[in-house]
This record gives structure tokens, C-alpha cells and sequence, in this order.
């Protein structure tokens, strides 16, 4: 299939640099989202060299993909980081993809898709929003879709049973399943939105590219080969030892991930499409994707 060629198209690009970062390696800054952005990085949070922050929104990354000398390394939303590149606000190039698509719809049962009442999502005007919204027919949808500011706010109107269906991204479906069960309320996953979309517009790749690592052009050289780490974590060490991921996460600390628990980033693993592909190899998805809200990205703003 396609995407499973870029996929190993991307490992072998990576697996062509310099193999790990040694003792002269120089260090780098990193900065990511909490959830599966931050799970992508989880083969650096115990190199010495490398220091990783993570937040909550997008905020804090738009604001350093502005500076001259923020981060070494971003990951973000692709759309905010190409949005910056085409219009010429950011000194970063776009080198990989990092996520393929984490979202799902969880409710109480499918008949809530068809009824009256409150679709609590989250991510108005970004990714989420564009997603769902071109996955299904929104002129059809009978339940009033309310955008909230974060995922969290999203599973606090499923707990109380405020909103009887919602968007949410895994890990945390997973954990808002777990905890609706503590609460007597069978919450369960209805629509995967990666199939949704890709199938509605046709697609030949599985999920759509999410979360993207954006590297400063003055920073490409040193941060490689750390990159090349993280890939292979995610694309090959993560895929054969599920322990590797439990380990990785406890060294992190759920805190610092914006994870439930390391139990169940293990469990949702496969459900949150981590994978690390070149950006480059990757063009065609990319621009389709990015076509939806008007942005074209020039091949000159991609790594090589």
C-alpha cells in the first residue's frame, strides 16, 4: 500500500544518517504537545542532551515557530507550522511527519449520531474541526456540535452526561472510556474519524498527516541524527517491544506526556498512528491535506 511505502521509505531515509548522537553531539532544545505528539519523541527524554518541553494548546508553539532562536525542534499541527513557512513568519522547514491521525468518536451508541442533543468537540478552526467536518455530512448531522477549548473539557461533558457523543483523541478516549465505566456510564468507541476521512475523500493513505516535526534551518545538521533516534524508537523498537513503551513512558513521567498512564499509552498505541516518515516522501498527502485550508507549501521549505 502507499502509506506502508512511505512508511518504509521515511525509516530508510532516516536509517541512512549518521546513526545515533554521541559525545560531541551538540545538545538541542525540543518543544511538543502533550498526548501522541509528545509519545512520538519518547526515544529522547532520557538522552542528556536533549531537552524536551511539552504543552498544552498551540499557543506556546506558535509563538516560538515565530522566533528567530526559539526550539531547535518543534512538533506541532501541520497546518500552523506550513501556515508560517508559505507565508515567510517562521525560520523553520517542515522534516517529518510524526502522526497520521488520533481521532475517534465516542459516545453512549450509535443512535446518538442521529439524535438531538449536545456533540462536544474540541479544535474549532484547526485540525479536528477540519477533519470532522469532512468526514461527515454536516447538513445531515442532527446533534448540535459545541467546540470546547481542550480535549479535557470534551470528556468533563461525557462523564456528566452533558453530551452523550464527543470527539476525542486517543490516549485520552481510551482513558474517558475507562473512567465513564467507574461512573456506570457505557461510553464506547463509534467512528474512527482517520477511516471516516480517508474514505470520504477518497484517500489511498491511512489517516491523514496530523502532527509534523518542524526543525530551524540553522539547527538541521546537529538535530538529525537525534531525530533519527526518535524515529527509530517510534518505527521500529516501539513496534517489537510493547515493554519499551511502558519503560519509556514511566522515564518520562505521565505528567510531562499528558498520557493517562503508561498502561494504557500501551494499549492505544497502535490507535494513535505514530509514525515517523520523511516529510519529503510524503508530498502528495501533504499537499491534499493542506489544500483544505488553503495553504501550498513549495518543496524548497521541506528538509531534504
Amino acid at each position: 500500500m502507499k502509506f506502508l511505502k512511505a512508511l518504509f521509505v521515511g525509516i530508510l531515509s532516516f536509517t541512512l544518517v549518521a546513526c545515533a548522537t554521541n559525545q560531541e553531539s551538540e545538545a538541542i532544545t525540543v518543544m511538543t504537545p502533550m498526548g501522541a505528539t509528545a509519545l512520538s519523541m519518547l526515544g529522547l527524554y532520557d538522552d542528556e542532551k536533549v531537552t524536551i518541553d511539552t504543552v498544552d494548546g498551540s499557543d506556546a508553539l506558535s509563538a516560538q515557530l515565530h522566533k528567530k532562536d526559539g526550539y531547535d525542534v518543534i512538533v506541532a499541527p501541520i497546518n500552523l507550522g506550513a501556515k508560517l513557512i508559505s507565508t515567510g513568519k517562521t525560520e523553520y522547514v517542515l522534516h517529518s511527519i510524526v502522526t497520521w491521525g488520533n481521532l475517534y468518536i465516542v459516545g453512549t451508541d450509535e443512535a446518538a449520531l442521529t439524535q438531538e442533543g449536545n456533540f462536544a468537540a474540541f479544535g474549532e478552526g484547526a485540525v479536528p474541526q477540519k477533519v470532522l467536518t469532512s468526514a461527515f455530512d454536516m447538513e445531515n448531522m442532527v446533534p448540535t456540535i459545541t467546540y470546547y477549548n481542550s480535549i479535557n473539557d470534551v470528556q468533563a461533558q461525557l462523564l456528566t452526561g452533558k453530551a452523550k457523543i464527543g470527539m476525542l483523541a486517543e490516549p485520552a478516549a481510551t482513558a474517558t472510556i475507562a473512567k465513564a465505566k467507574e461512573k456506570n456510564i457505557e461510553l464506547k468507541v463509534l467512528k474512527d474519524l482517520q477511516k471516516e476521512y480517508s474514505g470520504k475523500l477518497n484517500l489511498e493513505s491511512e489517516g491523514y498527516p496530523q502532527a509534523a516535526v518542524f526543525v530551524r534551518k540553522d539547527s538541521l545538521e546537529k538535530s538529525e541524527a537525534y531525530l533519527e533516534k526518535a524515529a527509530t524508537f517510534v518505527n521500529e523498537t516501539a513496534v517489537k517491544k510493547e515493554e519499551a513503551i511502558n519503560t519509556a513512558v514511566e522515564a518520562a513521567t505521565t505528567e510531562k506526556l499528558g498520557v493517562p498512564s503508561s498502561e494504557i499509552a500501551v494499549k492505544t498505541w497502535k490507535r494513535q498512528n505514530i509514525h515517523f516518515v520523511k516529510a519529503n516522501t510524503v508530498k502528495k498527502d501533504i499537499d491534499t491535506f493542506l489544500e483544505q485550508f488553503k495553504i501550498t507549501l513549495d518543496s524548497a521549505y521541506y528538509a531534504k
